[in-house]
């Protein structure tokens, strides 16, 4: 879990990510920092400047212990052909189409590539030109926005942008660092479900002082979970407009763009040229088999660009850097609890056995409509 990882070292140390050693022998190092801790702050970007400032350790001293677990030349540059780099590029560019540099290169981040910013604006130029300049006249409107901790508040909210097809996005998003705790495309709109994905982020990032969400009645457990794991009347879960709710409403406007655009363009097509009848029950059964396990790999390829892309605004650090630099000066170890999950949604799977047979993942050469009309066909012949 990636707050106990984080906060791992704090249960026997004065300082966090290191502790003192006590010993009157000569030249021995003074602290005892975890390579662990080291190897995953330098995969989230950090620099060792950076890092020494957040452990409280010299430069020189970090340097030692470097040498010391062989970490020197660890989380430089990655040595890649620009062929190799173009397919992982291309690879980011089929799961979300609307992806631009500082998105891409989140997308690298997140497979441990790490390349200058100005090779993956040269390889756009070449791979995606027309698409460059397409996301380059967007302009973003920014409001000012203040949370002064990470896990002070979480914003959480569904989507429906593809609800016509019976799909919902339910997210989380930190208010400090905007990084995203959990996002899920599912069938349902149920309370149970959106406790179930609160409670797996709550397993990763900790539990959050404040939950802020709309009066929908998705949230009517998770609002519940909140007051009885952080009491009541001290603001657990705040209930407000859901437009208002700016840090998740910032994320939906970048989740339809990069994802849920091509989805829904892909689903009025269908329908537009007579494969999909959204009216049909097993039209839309044999949709979410093929479609729900593709738009949910476009939206983890979407969350690793998120959480590593750079803010501008925030000296180019990403929200992953923010929440874990963030975590290291918290005073009290708000890490996650152990807690029971709540039953699994349903599984339109378990009820339509015929359907194992039909891989959704697998690449037809047609966007999943051929998947699709094998999944109708078998689900047609079985009724």
């Amino acid at each position: 879990m990636l707050a106990e990882i984080v906060l791992q070292e704090e249960a026997d140390t004065q300082v966090y990510g290191r502790s003192a050693h006590s010993s009157s022998q000569r030249g021995r190092l003074r602290y005892n920092i975890s390579a662990a801790l080291l190897i995953h702050m330098r995969d989230l970007g950090f620099s060792w400047m950076a890092i020494s400032r957040m452990l409280s350790v010299n430069i020189r001293t970090l340097y030692n212990h470097r040498r010391q677990l062989g970490l020197v030349d660890y989380g430089t540059f990655t040595n890649i052909s620009n062929d190799d780099l173009d397919r992982h590029i291309t690879e980011v560019l089929q799961q979300t189409p609307g992806s631009g540099e500082t998105y891409i290169t989140g997308s690298l981040r997140g497979r441990g590539i790490r390349v200058p910013r100005w090779r993956v604006r040269e390889r756009l130029r070449i791979i995606d030109p027309v698409g460059r300049v397409l996301r380059g006249r967007r302009a973003i409107q920014r409001r000012v926005y203040n949370v002064s901790v990470p896990n002070q508040l979480w914003h959480i909210d569904t989507n429906h942008k593809l609800n016509p097809w019976g799909f919902v996005f339910h997210g989380g998003v930190d208010g400090y660092s905007r990084c995203i705790t959990y996002l899920r495309c599912c069938t349902d709109n149920r309370a149970s479900t959106a406790l179930q994905l609160f409670q797996n982020a709550v397993d990763l990032f900790g539990l959050p002082q404040h939950v802020r969400g709309d009066a929908g009645s998705e949230n009517i457990d998770v609002a519940r979970f909140m007051i009885e794991n952080r009491g009541a009347n001290r603001g657990s879960f705040m209930v407000g407009c859901s437009v208002h709710n700016q840090r998740i409403e910032r994320l939906w406007a970048e989740l339809n763009r990069v994802v849920s655009a091509y989805f829904k363009d892909l689903f009025l097509f269908m329908e537009n040229v007579g494969i999909l009848d959204s009216n049909n029950p097993l039209h839309i059964t044999a949709l979410h088999h093929v479609y729900l396990p593709r738009i949910n790999r476009s939206v983890d390829e979407f969350i690793s660009q998120w959480n590593h892309h750079s803010l501008r605004t925030m000296e180019s650090h990403s929200p992953l850097q923010l929440w874990t630099a963030g975590m290291l000066q918290l005073p009290e170890n708000q890490g996650p609890l152990n807690i029971a999950h709540v039953q699994r949604p349903y599984d339109h799977r378990r009820c339509h056995p015929e359907l194992i047979t039909v891989n959704p993942l697998t690449d037809d050469g047609n966007h999943g409509i051929e998947l699709f009309v094998a999944a109708c066909n078998l689900l047609e012949i079985n009724t």
